[in-house]
């Protein structure tokens, strides 16, 4: 499939996740780590940047599975997660990335 050198680079930037088994995976996602925070941040920066609807943010590959899923994050919840993602900043007490997601949600607010 043909879908273009800009294209293939933005596809690029996302986040590759491997996993031994689903329980690792859901050990990930169930607490808040600061890299999926900085991950989702970055994604919505980046959607937004090429004019995009979506934001992909992670691709997911399990040891014994053959297919690739992709996390993505449509445009109508880029809001409420960069609030999640500004509180998680708040509570890391990380001031100056906290700055940066409340620019990145004022921007997605009028978007």
């Amino acid at each position: 499939m043909n879908i273009g050198k800009k294209q293939e680079k933005y596809l690029n930037n996302v986040v590759k996740l491997h996993f031994n088994s689903t329980e690792e995976f859901e050990k990930l996602f169930k607490r808040k780590t600061l890299s999926v925070t900085r991950s989702i941040i970055k994604g919505i920066e980046e959607a937004m940047q090429r004019n995009k609807r979506t934001a992909p943010l992670f691709e997911i590959t399990f040891e014994d599975a053959d297919m690739m899923y992709e996390i993505s994050l449509p445009q109508s919840q880029w809001q409420n997660a960069l609030e999640k993602c500004l509180e998680h900043l708040h509570s890391a007490e990380l001031a100056d990335e906290q700055i940066d997601c409340w620019k990145l949600l004022e921007a997605a607010k009028s978007w």
